[in-house]
């Protein structure tokens, strides 16, 4: 099952243009099998996501991405955003101690909103994005080498503020996804690989001549 795992939609991300619906459409074009909002700060998008999952036929799952005081982290499985800004350790802190994960998002880009090497201090992070949409591919090696040095699971994610983005990146989960459980249970278990959006369209392709 493969999942877009960090998108911002135009609701509740104010840099964003991503309209859902047509988020959807483009998703299932380019083989995807669900999307994760994961807005700024911000899990409003809650409120619509199921009925829009149910019109659309089509999984969607909310996250959020917390800017904490040394960068941003995307975090799976929680109710509520803290209600104030925090430190890395302790918001990984606050989302595990409410059964949810932790992914150090773009942790090298350089706009000085990742985690960066200050991933080695920190305990408890469930995962780390190797593969982001709008981050170079020398700032995604980076992540990828600390994500194995750190021997944290690794994911994938378009990062998509527009239509055209959606799945360059994604995250292939080894296990059936349903719930918002069964996708925290599975980074934190490991079992995730990140795929590109090329990946995708061969595995497609090998799908059609199987069949």
């Amino acid at each position: 099952m493969i999942i877009d795992l960090h998108l911002h939609q135009m609701k509740h991300s104010s840099d964003s243009k991503l309209d859902m619906i047509e988020a959807i459409k483009m998703a299932k074009t380019r083989g995807l099998d669900g999307l994760c909002v994961t807005d700024h700060d911000d899990m409003g998008y809650r409120e619509l996501a199921q009925a829009v999952a149910l019109e659309m036929d089509f999984p969607i799952f909310v996250g959020v991405e917390i800017y904490s005081l040394d960068g941003d982290i995307l975090c799976f499985g929680i109710d509520a955003v803290p209600e104030k800004r925090l430190s890395a350790q302790e918001t990984i802190d606050y989302v595990n101690a409410r059964g949810g994960v932790t992914v150090a998002a773009h942790p090298f880009r350089n706009n000085n909103r990742g985690l960066g090497n200050r991933m080695k201090e920190l305990k408890g992070l469930g995962a780390v994005e190797a593969y982001n949409g709008r981050t170079d591919d020398f700032s995604n090696f980076r992540a990828r080498i600390s994500a194995r040095e750190l021997n944290l699971p690794l994911t994938g994610g378009s990062d998509a503020h527009t239509c055209e983005e959606v799945g360059n990146f994604a995250t292939r989960f080894l296990s059936p996804i349903k719930t918002m459980s069964d996708l925290v249970e599975a980074i934190k278990r490991g079992a995730v690989e990140p795929v590109s959006r090329a990946q995708i369209e061969n595995d497609e392709q090998a799908k059609k001549q199987v069949v």
